[in-house]
């Protein structure tokens, strides 16, 4: 369930009814994995008529109170207020969240992302949560193919006045590889770190104004050029350029080297803080194919987004608990505990939090079975009272 904090903000804008709803839904989610209507209305948890369960979502996905400014907002708000007063918390408060938060190298990292399936082209702007990304705002383009100067504006100017208050640095790969989008951040005192395209323009103190791809790096490199200077025409200056070309990575050789675009002066905070970048795509995998299926629906555009706004709820709750439980020693209980061959986890801390909440609603829902199943097993006695002191630290976070 949501935190009571959390039900309360929620609560400032749905009716109980409706705040009722959005917590069955997101659960339900959490259980099912799909976000198909018919699907969810399949299972809805009230004693109507299948079409009626079906009417009931629909009109509920309607709301025009399911936005993100609405409901989103004040949760990330109140959760960055804590955590950059974290002073007052204690020391043992201060170790189980030092893995997981929302600030990643004393800034909050914000990526900017698209993803596409169909006719869907959705672009998003999340924060960078430990390993992972957490979504705060998106659109539908309303067309296929890159965005738009003027609709990556469009979607990070409610994020920047949200997080107005914080250090914030904008991550993005090449798509958003605009001098004029970096610049336009610049002037609004956001740091930013953007990959550019090997034809990009650039002129440094070393080198002449020509494309990056001609300047001879080579594999295997590292280079911070500063007060670089982009654009032949209309140039635009008072940048940092960051070259990084590694030899290996995970035992393949790396083709292409990173042209990172910056207004820090920290060639290692550079690197660090775009490598932080992979989280939104291990979230775009999460919400998809990975565990929400977000590909299969198709509902129109309206009911898409408020979808999105629940699988956040749902991919934040996983993602918690997920974590929680791994601090916690309960990894055992969740899934595979040894690691593959190349020393990384066999399941993701969103996975386990999905996991966690399948495995005590199972418990729960045949619960008699279980009893009468353990009774049959007396020799296995202290494993059972070990599994079921597990079960109730699970269930203190579902």
């Amino acid at each position: 369930m949501l935190r009571t904090l959390y039900q309360k903000l929620l609560r400032i804008n749905l009716s109980e009814s409706q705040a009722q709803t959005l917590e069955l839904l997101v659960l339900m989610l959490q259980s099912y994995r799909q976000v198909r209507l018919s699907t969810l209305a399949n299972v809805f948890p009230q004693p109507i008529q299948y079409s009626s369960r079906l009417r009931n979502i629909q009109r509920f996905l309607k709301l025009p109170q399911l936005s993100a400014k609405l409901l989103w907002f004040p949760i990330i708000k109140a959760a960055l207020k804590s955590e950059f007063r974290e002073k007052h918390l204690n020391r043992e408060q201060r170790r189980k969240r030092s893995k997981f938060r929302l600030k990643t190298k004393n800034y909050v990292a914000v990526a900017l992302d698209r993803t596409q399936w169909r006719d869907r082209n959705l672009l998003m702007v999340t924060i960078i949560w430990g390993h992972h990304a957490l979504p705060i705002y998106w659109e539908l383009l309303p067309k296929l193919g890159s965005s738009s100067f003027r609709e990556q504006k469009r979607v990070l100017g409610p994020v920047l006045a949200l997080l107005k208050p914080y250090p914030v640095v904008v991550i993005g790969d090449r798509e958003f590889h605009s001098a004029q989008l970096a610049d336009w951040l610049r002037v609004r005192g956001v740091n930013v770190v953007f990959r550019q395209k090997k034809s990009a323009f650039v002129a440094t103190s070393c080198q002449p104004g020509k494309s990056l791809k001609t300047q001879g790096f080579k594999s295997g490199e590292s280079h911070f050029f500063k007060n670089v200077t982009l654009q032949k025409f209309a140039p635009i200056h008072g940048f940092n350029l960051g070259v990084y070309w590694q030899k290996i990575h995970r035992g393949k050789k790396v083709k292409k080297p990173w042209y990172l675009l910056t207004t820090l002066d920290n060639p290692k905070l550079v690197k660090q803080l775009y490598q932080a970048r992979w989280g939104i795509e291990m979230m775009f995998r999460d919400c998809q194919s990975g565990g929400y299926n977000m590909e299969s629906t198709r509902v129109d555009s309206t009911r898409f987004l408020a979808l999105v706004l629940l699988i956040t709820f749902a991919y934040w709750l996983a993602t918690l608990g997920g974590h929680e439980w791994e601090a916690n020693h309960l990894v055992a209980y969740l899934g595979r505990s040894e690691k593959t061959p190349n020393n990384f986890p066999h399941h993701s801390i969103f996975g386990l939090g999905l996991s966690g909440y399948a495995w005590s609603q199972s418990l729960v829902f045949w619960q008699e079975e279980m009893l009468a199943l353990m009774a049959l097993k007396p020799h296995k006695a202290q494993n059972f009272r070990q599994g079921l002191n597990a079960l109730s630290l699970v269930q203190q976070s579902v």
